[in-house]
């Protein structure tokens, strides 16, 4: 069932880096260092490019399934996402829960939500998931699994009503999901309430779905320049949930960026071939786990650090302990998901191809 036409080899090299930029963020904020404080205050974005680069290979593969059998199997892409997130995603809390237990006593409520996939809804009155350590940023996970619900009948639309009709209704989604966005914002919502909601910050997923279906035949190097100057004009705004005039450009900023970024990474020739690395291409496979454990990661060796020195670290401030812990981490994190893909995620995998009309993962 694996076509070698339809693994697009560079999108995993892509996916390495996004979960590189959210490790960044996650990192303690090196203040001594101007670029690793815009690593650290701007490497969310990460998750923009997740859900840029799931969108377009959704539709990609949607669309080779409908060449192949004349329609889609929803049913059929439901299993698929379920199978691929859910297992670690629900696995991973209830360890931390047994582990650590409950700091807040309310454990057991978030790992419902988690459950679910309503984390992001929760948040929205008990801000991130505390409750259960270590687990604050599985709250993306609800919002992409949300976003999940719509694509196969958003794809069917688009394959109804053609190119020009599907790409002035995403421009109207837009348009009304920033309008939201900007009266919420106004409204006085806090911090992270239209960061984990789908329906006020969709420009990146808008971006992947337009990016596939436009399949731009301009030469590369615009998209270079596109990603060159949107990156520059984010990085020139405030973090989102900090100035009105941020929360209503940055995303669509970051789509942009990700967009000019991710059609460049397909077509470039030599960026398309470092992004096709093996070892890239390994480390975007295993891009899942990484994005999960790394966060507890990080906090396991800040406290094994502290323990084997006998007093605190000062990765804030002081540049080996910054790069000592860094190091460290990503290591330890890379053992991990390598650990967890080979052991568990990998047959979930194998039984979740069962399901595939086309498959577009490289054998």
């Amino acid at each position: 069932m694996t076509s070698p036409k339809l693994y697009l080899a560079p999108l995993d090299g892509l996916r390495f880096f996004a979960f590189l930029a959210v490790f960044f963020h996650h990192m303690s904020d090196f203040t001594v260092s101007a670029v690793l404080d815009k690593m650290h205050n701007y490497g969310w974005v990460g998750v923009e490019l997740f859900f840029l680069i799931s969108s377009f290979l959704f539709f990609h593969l949607l669309d080779a399934e409908y060449v192949k059998t004349g329609g889609i199997g929803v049913r059929n892409f439901f299993v698929r996402r379920f199978l691929r997130i859910y297992p670690l995603m629900i696995l991973f809390p209830i360890a931390m829960l047994v582990i650590h237990g409950s700091p807040d006593g309310n454990g057991y409520f978030r790992l419902a939500g988690l459950a679910l996939f309503l984390d992001n809804a929760v948040a929205w009155f008990k801000s991130y998931n505390l409750s259960i350590p270590n687990t604050a940023h599985l709250g993306t996970l609800s919002f992409e699994f949300q976003v999940y619900l719509l694509i196969p009948f958003v794809f069917l639309a688009y394959r109804r009503f053609g190119k020009t009709v599907f790409l002035g209704a995403l421009l109207t989604v837009f348009v009304y999901c920033f309008l939201a966005r900007m009266t919420v914002y106004s409204l006085g919502a806090s911090h992270p309430i239209i960061w984990v909601t789908p329906f006020l910050r969709p420009e990146s997923v808008l971006c992947g779905m337009a990016l596939y279906i436009l399949r731009p035949q301009w030469h590369w190097g615009f998209s270079i320049a596109v990603a060159v100057v949107a990156g520059a004009a984010f990085l020139s705004l405030a973090p989102p949930w900090v100035s009105p005039v941020a929360s209503a450009f940055s995303y669509p900023l970051a789509a942009l960026m990700f967009g000019g970024l991710v059609d460049a990474g397909l077509r470039a020739p030599l960026l398309a071939t470092v992004l096709s690395a093996t070892p890239l291409r390994f480390l975007g496979r295993i891009s899942y786990g990484l994005y999960v454990y790394h966060f507890a990661v990080i906090a396991y060796s800040v406290g094994t650090a502290t323990k084997a020195r006998g007093h605190a670290i000062a990765p804030a401030t002081n540049a080996g302990d910054y790069w000592t812990l860094w190091a460290t981490a990503l290591m330890l994190t890379i053992v991990a998901a390598t650990i967890s893909y080979f052991a568990f995620e990998k047959w979930v995998a194998m039984y979740k191809v069962r399901f595939a009309a086309v498959e577009g993962r490289a054998a």
